[in-house]
């Protein structure tokens, strides 16, 4: 698993697929005291046209001191004009996204504003900027505005997510400990009592219920570390993977009479992914597969690896089995905590589309041709 990067860090990555380089910036230059010097202009501009808004006007009328708001979008145009591409200027924006989550401004206020500044900065360029140097300088302003609502998009998403993340993240922790003291206790009890007694069938009752839970905690933890890093990767082999999940889903109790063939259509087997989240991926998709397969006479599991016909660029990995095919809609099959088995987390479908995903590919799943349910898997192969 790769080291937790704090978001603001990440900004970079924004910076270069833009394409704002320090050149870019030095051509600001000759123009930054233009532009601060309109610093106090700009905030009695956006001052009045958020107090014509009647969502906004409350917030303004109930600011602690007369004219803070104001000075602070006049300070805050200024330092945008006197940063440079450095950290210390990403860390700045990415601390007004912050704020502005913290005071719940709605989203939609907050993209209406830079849109305002586009528009006020834009006027200032064609009033103030020499005409044969409008269309650099309108580049270089576009390119920084397009990186302040990136930077307040993935603040939003950032802050406003990982709160529920981090409840979720508690929740685990704190409920761990407790169900594995119950289920200790639980077994002790259990293994003292006479089979074929109400006691004892309880028992048993109460150990799947915390069984269950226990893996829930387990798996809510797997959600989010995945969901909270981004992957490191290396060349894998796929069916290697496959065979050792197989053999530890057997282990773990899994039935052994089931059948599983696997047939690779590709002259390699390895993909460029995170190695660790991959077993993840087709440990769930394989437990799911089989559990599905319940009390089936025939118990069979056919894993197909190829290439993506409409994209050479892409492994696509179909999931057969001859279970009876779930007749819930898709979308709710990956939600978290939803579940059709008995002994379910709700939590193993969830995990599988979130690693997908962050490969930047896709899964699906529907109801074979013949029988079963496949699920098909696409991710790039990392050889483009």
């Amino acid at each position: 698993m790769t080291e937790y990067i704090p978001p603001h860090k990440k900004l970079h990555f924004f910076v270069e697929k833009i394409g704002l380089t320090d050149s870019d910036m030095a051509i600001l230059d000759p123009y930054r005291e233009i532009f601060i010097g309109k610093s106090e202009v700009f905030a009695n501009y956006f001052y009045d046209v958020f107090y014509g808004i009647e969502a906004t006007r409350s917030i303004l009328e109930g600011e602690k001191e007369k004219g803070l708001i104001k000075r602070v979008w006049s300070s805050w145009f200024a330092t945008f004009f006197k940063g440079e591409l450095n950290e210390q200027f990403l860390s700045y924006l990415w601390k007004i996204g912050v704020r502005h989550v913290e005071v719940n401004l709605d989203q939609r206020f907050s993209n209406l504003g830079f849109s305002m500044i586009r528009q006020f900065c834009h006027n200032i360029i064609l009033n103030e900027v020499p005409k044969e140097k409008q269309g650099e300088v309108f580049s270089v302003i576009d390119k920084l505005l397009d990186l302040c609502v990136l930077v307040e998009t993935t603040a939003y998403i950032e802050n406003s997510v990982s709160c529920d993340i981090e409840v979720m993240r508690e929740v685990a922790d704190r409920v761990r400990n407790p169900a594995l003291v119950i289920g200790l206790n639980i077994k002790r009890l259990h293994d003292r009592s006479e089979e074929d007694t109400k006691e004892h069938r309880i028992y048993e009752l109460i150990m799947a219920e915390n069984k269950r839970l226990e893996g829930m905690v387990r798996d809510i933890k797997v959600y989010m570390d995945i969901f909270q890093s981004e992957p490191e990767k290396t060349f894998v082999d796929i069916e290697e993977e496959i065979a050792s999940v197989i053999k530890t889903l057997k282990e773990e109790g899994i039935p052994g009479d089931i059948k599983v063939d696997i047939v690779n259509e590709c002259q390699t087997k390895e993909i460029k992914a995170d190695r660790v989240w991959i077993r993840h991926l087709f440990y769930y998709l394989l437990q799911n597969s089989m559990e599905a397969m319940g009390n089936e006479k025939e118990k069979e599991i056919r894993i197909t690896l190829s290439k993506e016909a409409s994209h050479p660029y892409y492994y696509r990995i179909e999931i057969l089995d001859s279970g009876i095919p779930p007749q819930e809609e898709e979308e709710r099959l990956f939600q978290p905590f939803f579940s059709t088995k008995p002994k379910g987390t709700g939590f193993g479908l969830p995990i599988a589309r979130l690693v997908v995903r962050k490969h930047h590919g896709n899964i699906s799943i529907k109801a074979g041709e013949k029988r079963g349910t496949s699920v098909i898997i696409r991710l790039p192969s990392g050889d483009g």
